[in-house]
């Protein structure tokens, strides 16, 4: 069997298993030293920076490093509970399923991307960010409740990803029922715009209950996709995807 194929099973099936399990336990990043105020994060608007300034990340980088390597970004949906480090093991795609960011055992693991497919730069033509669907509302517990109500989806539009350099904007566009299908891997990691433009196709395809669109937000092949990936609540078969485009850089 493929290696990145049985790797690819496994992550999907345990994240899976998530959707079943009641805890209370709940992952509080506003303790996480090192990460932004997410009640001030307006203040780390775009808007706030001058073009001659240079660039000083919210995120205290050099601290979080300085505790675990592998932590790589930072991922922030303002007004939400989603304000958490991603990491990524260089060796193990599956290590953080059932971690914390300092390597402990933690049943609401840790949100990551995965080496085989993905670079820690979020500059692949798609970067899939992984998240157990807590029934205690951690890590991407909420998701999809915020994004499958209508009004709710249309407040939420923004999702900041902050790097070392740099912060990304992005602005989703979809949120949407998804098979098992390990997106990165049954898609080549999108190594075409070609194929990029068939996943797009099939998302837009979706018709279920919990889906949403921006139709306004016109999605180009070329863009630079943001996917966010947890549990569908109700079916463990199935995800849930959020899917937001890179709108603007700020570095």
């Amino acid at each position: 069997m493929n290696k990145k194929y049985f790797v690819a099973g496994i992550i999907s099936s345990v994240l899976c298993i998530a959707c079943i399990v009641l805890t209370v336990v709940f992952y509080d990043t506003g303790n996480v030293a090192g990460g932004p105020d997410i009640d001030n994060i307006g203040s780390l608007s775009s808007g706030s920076l001058s073009q001659d300034e240079p660039y000083v990340s919210p995120v205290d980088f050099a601290l979080l490093q300085s505790k675990n390597a592998d932590i790589h970004a930072w991922l922030t949906i303002p007004d939400t509970n989603v304000n958490y480090p991603i990491v990524q093991s260089p060796t193990d795609d599956a290590f953080y399923l059932r971690r914390s960011i300092d390597g402990t055992y933690s049943v609401n693991g840790t949100l990551f991307t995965e080496h085989m497919y993905n670079g820690i730069d979020f500059d692949d033509p798609v970067t899939a960010v992984y998240g157990h669907d807590m029934k205690s509302g951690a890590m991407f517990g909420r998701l999809q409740e915020t994004y499958s109500d209508e009004q709710s989806f249309k407040k939420h539009k923004d999702i900041i990803v902050y790097l070392p350099d740099r912060e990304l904007h992005y602005e989703v566009f979809a949120a949407v029922p998804y098979s098992k299908r390990h997106i990165l891997y049954y898609y080549n990691s999108f190594k075409t715009e070609e194929t990029v433009e068939e996943f797009l196709n099939e998302i837009y395809s979706v018709r279920a209950f919990s889906t949403n669109f921006d139709e306004d937000c016109k999605v180009k092949k070329d863009d630079k996709i943001l996917l966010l990936s947890t549990c569908l609540q109700g079916d463990i078969s199935k995800r849930y995807l959020v899917l937001a485009r890179l709108a603007s850089e700020i570095k």
